[in-house]
C-alpha cells in the first residue's frame, strides 16, 4: 500500500481523517470460577470448549461484589463470542482493556495474546493477525486476585497480621472497559501536553509531544499537524508541523509548540475548570484528541500556589467501593460520589492508594478536583531479601511509570505520591524516595512529587527520612484532635521551609459513641487546622466506607471511617464538615427594610480559595415555608478576608428565607432558615 500525506490545517479540512474506532465488548460474557486452578490443564481458552453452564454476568464485572462469588480468591474466567467487523477503516486493530484484576492472560481464537499485571491500569495487545474479520471470534480472559509476596499490593512475612495483608479488597474480575481499537497502520499512540502559563504576562505556552507508530514493514513518511480548541471555541494559532521518517514498526516523538495570546488563555482552577482540546493529525488518516488544561501548581516557601494564589484546602481519601460495582467506577456514580465532595467543600486530595479511574478524572478535569495520584506503595522497601526486592522495585518503577504515561495531560492531577507509610526513615526508604522523585521528574516536570509518611516520631535527622526530597510534606495522623494538632506541629518543626499537607486524619464511625459525638470531633479538628497557618492542605480519611481485609475490619467486612456510609447516606459529620469548608462565613443574613441582607466574608484561615466568582441564590418562602420565590445575586471574586454586602428585595409575604452559596456548580454553603 502506498501512503500519500497531506497537510491539514483546519477542523473543516479533517474529511478524509477520522479518529480511532471503538467497538464496545462490554456487555454479556460467560463466566466460571476455577476453584481448582484446572482452567488452563484443560483448555478452557479452546474454541472447542464446552461452556454452555458457565455462569451470565455483564462485563465490566467485579466478582467480590457478585452474590454468587462474594469470597472467591482465586482465577475467574471469562469467555466471549463476538462478531468481528467485515471491513475495517484501516489495516490495525488493538484489543484495549481498561482494568482487570489483578493479573490478567488474554486468548483470541486459542491464541495466548499476552499476560498483565496491576489491577488500575489500562493494557492492550495487537489482534490485527489474530482477528477473524466479518466471522465468530472466541476472547478467553483469566483474571488472577490472589495475592502473594510478588504482587503489589502483597502479602509479605512480618510478626503482625497487617504486614500479611495489606488493607487493599482483592476485587476480581475485568474490571472496566473492554474495546476493539481499530486505526491506520500509521497512527498516533499517544500524546503529551505541557501547557505553561506566564502569569505575569497572561500569556501562555503549549508544547505537545506526539508519538507515531509504524506498524507496517516498511518505512512511512509521516507528517503531523495539531489544531486547538477551548471548549468549542477553535482558536487561531499559527500552525505548528513536524515531520519524520518512522522506521518499520518503530515509535517516534515528533513535537508541536504553540503560543498564546491573553485572550486565548482561561487559566483551568476548581471554580473554573475550562479545558482546551489538542486535535492531532496525520495524513495517514489517523487523528487523536487529548484534552488538558492551563494551569500552574508550584511552592514558595511553605505555601502551595494554584495559579500564583495560596491555598489552603480540605480533600477526602474516596475509595473505589461499593457494595453494587467494587472497583468498577461507572460515571454516574463516580458523578454522584465526587458531586457529594465537592458541594462539601472537599477539592484537594489523595483519593486512593492506587491509580484513579477514567471515570473520576473526566469528572476532576471537568467540574474542578484536584488530585494527587499514588499508583501504589514502595513495597519493596521493606523486604530483606534482595532479589525479591529488586523484583518489586521493577513493578513499582513500572506503576509509576505507566500511571503517569496515562494521566500526565489531567489539570485535574497536580503532583504525583510516590508511595504511602512505608519506613521512608530508613536508608533503603530514602534512596527508593529520591529514586522514585527522579523517574517522576524525566517524566513530568510540570507537576510536584510528594509521598504519604507516617513517620512523625522518629529520632533520625530530617534528612534521613524521605520527606525532605521531595517538594512538599504530606502526613497521616491519627490520635485526638489536639495530639493530631501537636503531631502537625511536630512535622512543621521538622521541616520549617516546606509545605505541609495532612493527608490522612479522620475517625471511625464506630469508635464513638454516636454520630453526634463525631460530629464535635471533626469541630475540633478543623478548629486545629485554623490555628495553624503554614498548613496548606488536609484530607479525611474517608470520604465513604470501603470494604477490606485489613486487620480490625468489621464481620461485615466493611471499615466505617466514612463521612457517607456505603449506600453514600451522608452522616452527620459529613453535613459539619460541608458547613465548615464552604470558604466563606456568614457575618450578617436578615431581613431589613423590605430585603434581604447578607454580608458575606472570604475565610483567611482554613479553607482558602482562589478567589472566584460566585453566586447567592436565595429561597423565600412565607411563614408556613412555602416556597414563593428564588432570586439570584452574583458574588463577586472575594480576596481571603473581603467581605461583601448583598441586598436582595424581597418577594411580598416573605417570612423567612434560606441562603444557598454557589462556586461554579457546586453548593458550598447553606444558612438556615431566619424570621425577621
Amino acid at each position: 500500500m502506498k501512503l500519500r500525506f497531506l497537510l491539514v490545517l483546519a477542523f473543516s479540512a479533517l474529511a478524509n481523517a477520522a479518529e480511532p474506532r471503538r467497538i464496545s465488548l462490554n456487555g454479556d460474557w460467560k463466566f466460571a470460577a476455577d476453584y481448582q486452578d484446572w482452567g488452563e490443564r484443560y483448555r478452557w481458552f479452546d474454541a472447542a470448549y464446552a461452556d454452555g453452564v458457565w455462569d451470565r454476568v455483564a462485563v465490566p464485572h467485579t466478582w467480590s461484589v457478585d452474590p454468587r462469588f462474594p469470597s472467591f480468591v482465586g482465577a475467574g474466567w471469562y469467555r466471549l463470542r463476538f462478531n468481528a467487523p467485515a471491513s475495517t477503516q484501516a489495516e490495525h486493530v488493538r484489543l484495549a482493556f481498561e482494568a482487570v484484576g489483578s493479573r490478567a492472560k488474554v486468548w483470541l481464537n486459542g491464541k495466548l495474546l499476552g499476560e498483565h499485571e496491576g489491577s488500575y491500569l489500562p493494557f492492550e495487545f495487537d489482534v490485527t493477525a489474530a482477528l477473524l474479520p466479518g466471522k465468530p471470534n472466541l476472547l478467553v480472559v483469566r483474571a488472577d486476585n490472589r495475592w502473594n509476596e510478588h504482587t503489589i499490593p502483597g502479602a509479605h512475612p512480618g510478626p503482625n497480621p497487617q504486614d500479611q495483608l495489606k488493607a487493599w479488597w482483592d476485587d476480581g474480575g475485568i474490571l472496566r472497559d473492554v474495546n476493539l481499537i481499530d486505526t491506520p497502520p500509521v497512527y498516533i499512540a499517544r500524546q503529551k501536553i505541557e501547557a505553561v502559563p506566564d502569569l505575569a504576562t497572561g500569556r501562555a505556552t503549549v508544547r505537545a509531544r506526539v508519538w507515531v507508530r509504524n506498524t507496517l514493514d516498511r518505512p512511512a513518511e509521516a507528517r503531523l499537524t495539531a489544531e486547538l480548541k477551548r471548549e468549542e471555541e477553535t482558536l487561531t494559532v499559527q500552525p505548528a508541523r513536524a515531520s519524520a521518517t518512522i522506521a518499520p514498526g518503530a515509535t517516534q516523538p515528533l513535537d508541536l509548540t504553540y503560543s498564546l495570546e491573553p485572550a486565548q488563555v482561561s487559566l483551568w482552577s476548581i471554580d473554573t475548570p475550562v479545558l482546551y482540546w489538542l486535535r492531532s493529525s496525520l495524513e495517514s488518516g489517523a487523528q487523536e484528541t487529548a484534552s488538558f488544561g492551563i494551569r500552574s501548581f508550584t511552592v514558595s516557601g511553605t505555601q502551595l500556589l494554584l495559579n500564583g494564589k495560596p491555598i489552603r484546602l480540605a480533600g477526602a481519601n474516596r475509595i473505589p467501593s461499593h457494595p453494587a460495582w467494587g472497583q468498577n467506577d461507572p460515571p454516574e456514580a463516580v458523578g454522584r460520589d465526587l458531586q457529594l465532595m465537592k458541594d462539601a467543600g472537599l477539592v484537594f486530595m489523595r483519593l486512593s492508594h492506587y491509580p484513579l479511574s477514567r471515570a473520576v478524572l473526566d469528572w476532576g478535569d471537568r467540574h474542578g478536583m484536584m488530585f494527587v495520584e499514588e499508583p501504589a506503595s514502595p513495597a519493596h522497601v521493606d523486604v530483606k531479601d534482595a532479589v525479591l526486592a529488586a523484583e518489586l522495585h521493577q513493578k513499582f518503577n513500572t506503576y509509576l511509570r505507566d500511571t503517569i504515561e496515562r494521566d500526565w495531560n489531567r489539570p485535574s492531577i497536580v503532583a504525583w505520591s510516590v508511595g504511602n507509610e512505608f519506613a521512608s526513615e530508613t536508608p533503603a526508604g530514602v534512596e527508593s524516595v529520591k529514586a522514585s522523585r527522579d523517574l517522576v521528574r524525566s517524566l513530568d516536570t510540570t507537576r510536584l512529587v510528594t509521598f504519604a509518611t507516617n513517620r512523625v516520631v522518629t529520632k533520625v535527622p530530617p534528612e534521613q527520612e524521605g520527606s525532605f526530597y521531595v517538594d512538599f510534606v504530606s502526613m497521616n495522623t491519627y490520635s485526638d484532635a489536639i495530639g493530631n494538632g501537636n503531631n502537625i506541629d511536630t512535622m512543621h518543626a521538622r521541616y520549617p521551609d516546606k509545605p505541609l499537607v495532612v493527608s490522612e486524619f479522620g475517625q471511625r464511625a464506630d469508635f464513638v459513641g454516636d454520630e453526634t459525638e463525631r460530629e464535635d470531633w471533626f469541630r475540633q479538628m478543623v478548629a486545629e487546622l485554623r490555628k495553624r497557618p503554614f498548613l496548606s492542605g488536609a484530607s479525611i480519611w474517608s470520604f465513604n466506607d470501603y470494604r477490606s481485609r485489613y486487620v480490625g475490619t468489621n464481620v461485615n467486612g466493611w471499615r466505617p471511617w466514612g463521612l457517607v456510609d456505603p449506600e453514600r447516606k451522608p452522616r452527620g459529620s459529613y453535613e459539619v464538615l460541608r458547613r465548615e469548608f464552604a470558604g466563606f462565613s456568614v457575618r450578617q443574613a436578615q431581613i431589613l427594610s423590605g430585603a434581604v441582607v447578607i454580608r458575606l466574608a472570604a475565610r483567611t484561615d482554613f479553607p482558602v480559595y482562589v478567589p472566584a466568582s460566585g453566586e447567592l441564590k436565595i429561597h423565600m418562602m412565607d411563614g408556613q415555608g412555602r416556597l414563593l420565590e428564588i432570586k439570584s445575586v452574583s458574588i463577586p471574586a472575594l480576596e481571603p478576608g473581603a467581605e461583601h454586602e448583598l441586598r436582595v428585595p424581597i418577594a411580598p409575604g416573605t417570612a423567612m428565607f434560606r441562603g444557598e452559596v454557589w462556586r461554579g456548580k457546586a453548593r458550598t454553603l447553606t444558612f438556615g432558615v431566619v424570621r425577621p
